[in-house]
């Protein structure tokens, strides 16, 4: 006999049990729903809310922890050009160069005087220092019998203080006495075009006599010559101030003050003197690729964006690779934007020069991504390579943790011809600028923090998330199972006999005959 499934057909006594066992099934089902909703929607609203708080800049975080005192190692290494014909660039020629390193300096860092201000900003100072790392630097000796001493190995390069004040004096319209002064300095303290310093001055910085005896007649001339700010100070007694993102987590780590400047007083437009960004260490959680993050680069006396390039995985993480978008490297000709920087030099260089008092120029190592012309210029650098002379960030996206920095400078020194003094008239007219020091920054997490930072972070979500898809998957195995039971349960219940699963061993002998009954009466 044919038959189908019917709940009018159904036996009087099974139905009780077919109502539960379909109000079972509709259970779990439903909670089924309820468990995926909840893990595709619900739980990662829920993760990005436990990692905003675990990223702020409040006691007990490990953000607060690696912002104190960052762990991992960050080295400066650094390499500088020894000029190898002075004689020739001094009347005009091409200045040839050879690289004189690298130097591998260690650097710590501590934060002091540390106070949280309306829960919202955190102010401080900063101890800062570095240690030779002799052992790095000469591993395999560089490939040369020589050993590397920051100290010892001395150098010929362009000398900065009697360019910057001959750039200085050339400008500003000086009265011709003061003239007279800096003929007299000169004299008396041999100063010429070029300078035979050691690495660690260069590095550090140094108290240049000359500058000394013309600090009478120029009082705010400084009569210390450094090439890279942020090493030079050993304790930075001014304040900064950041947001702890306790209050809008987007603005975490964001610069309010830097040291003791709420504006930086170097750039002449508003735009270029507001002081933004963080300092590189985190950003912001829940990354968008279309957006730039900003980092203050303290080098540079300026805030830096930096835009998404693609997705790499870095220490086992997933990471968003960042580099400096070219528009930020552009002259004012071709980015307006910057004539607050005073970028009037060619494209690809970051003028330092209202910064240091000096015509420094920043740009990628070996001219990366500058004007052609300007590597063309110079005999003895390398190739211009962007795979491994750009500067990059890679970021976790979803706390905004760095992960790997390495950040890439050149610092060069601009000389052209100063008719009012002897030994610079016969530089040619056109600017040159010549390299002097090459800087690359290392840093972000190392295998203990990495692991720290997957074990507070990702391993919570990933047991969480695993165990609401095995909810799931019982919830959906249990619900199926009550209505594999349910359509059984009915099928051998049937008012006519009928069976939809014949039951094994039974005979159905004809109509109106009953069907043997597996659960028995109900």
């Amino acid at each position: 006999m044919t038959s189908s499934y019917s709940w009018n057909n159904l036996d009087d006594a099974a139905k009780p049990r077919a109502k539960r066992l379909l109000c079972l099934q509709a259970t779990f089902l439903v909670l089924s729903l309820l468990v995926l909703i909840f893990t595709i929607v619900i739980f990662p609203i829920v993760f990005l809310d436990l990692v905003n708080q675990q990223v702020a800049l409040t006691n007990g975080t490990l953000s607060f922890e690696q912002w104190l005192a960052p762990t991992p190692a960050i080295f400066k290494i650094v390499t500088v050009y020894n000029i190898t014909n002075p004689a020739e660039v001094e009347v005009g020629g091409k200045p040839k160069v050879e690289a004189l390193g690298p130097y591998y300096f260690r650097e710590y860092r501590e934060r002091v005087r540390v106070e949280e201000v309306y829960d919202q900003e955190l102010w401080f100072g900063e101890k800062k220092w570095y240690e030779f790392d002799y052992n790095t630097t000469n591993k395999g000796n560089n490939g040369s019998s020589k050993l590397l001493d920051p100290v010892k190995d001395i150098f010929t390069t362009i000398n900065l203080a009697y360019v910057g004040v001959a750039f200085n004096l050339t400008y500003s319209g000086t009265p011709a006495e003061i003239f007279g002064a800096v003929a007299a300095a000169m004299k008396e303290h041999e100063v010429s075009l070029f300078m035979n310093r050691s690495v660690n001055d260069v590095v550090f910085g140094y108290k240049d006599k000359f500058l000394t005896d013309l600090k009478i007649f120029m009082p705010t001339l400084s009569d210390t010559v450094q090439i890279v700010y942020n090493m030079s100070e050993k304790d930075i007694h001014t304040t900064s101030k950041i947001l702890n993102g306790r209050k809008n987590v987007s603005d975490l780590g964001q610069y309010t003050q830097w040291q003791g400047y709420t504006k930086l007083p170097y750039w002449s437009t508003p735009d270029a003197a507001v002081i933004n960004g963080t300092e590189g260490l985190f950003f912001a959680p829940n990354l968008d690729k279309t957006k730039p993050i900003t980092t203050f680069v303290d080098d540079l006396f300026r805030a830096n964006p930096m835009v998404y390039v693609d997705e790499e995985v870095v220490m086992g993480m997933n990471t968003y690779k960042y580099e400096i978008p070219q528009y930020v490297m552009m002259n004012a000709t071709n980015n307006p934007l910057n004539k607050g920087f005073y970028s009037y030099g060619p494209d690809g260089m970051m003028n330092l020069t209202a910064a240091v008092m000096a015509p420094v120029f920043v740009s990628k190592p070996s001219f990366l991504d500058s004007e052609p012309w300007l590597q063309e210029e110079v005999e003895g650098l390398p190739p211009a390579n962007k795979t491994t002379m750009d500067t990059n960030l890679w970021v976790e996206p979803i706390t905004g943790a760095l992960v790997k920095a390495k950040k890439q400078l050149q610092a060069n020194v601009m000389i052209e011809n100063y008719p009012k003094f002897p030994d610079l008239k016969n530089l040619r007219s056109t600017p040159r600028y010549i390299p002097m020091s090459k800087i690359i920054e290392t840093g972000g997490m190392d295998d203990e923090l990495v692991g720290t930072f997957k074990s507070k972070v990702f391993k919570p979500r990933d047991a969480f998330t695993i165990g609401l898809w095995v909810v799931f998957a019982v919830f959906i195995l249990v619900g199926v199972a009550m209505g594999v039971l349910h359509y059984r349960h009915v099928s051998r219940n049937q008012k006519d006999g009928s069976l939809l699963i014949p039951d094994e061993g039974s005979k159905v002998s004809g109509a109106g005959s009953k069907a043997s009954n597996v659960y028995g009466s109900t």
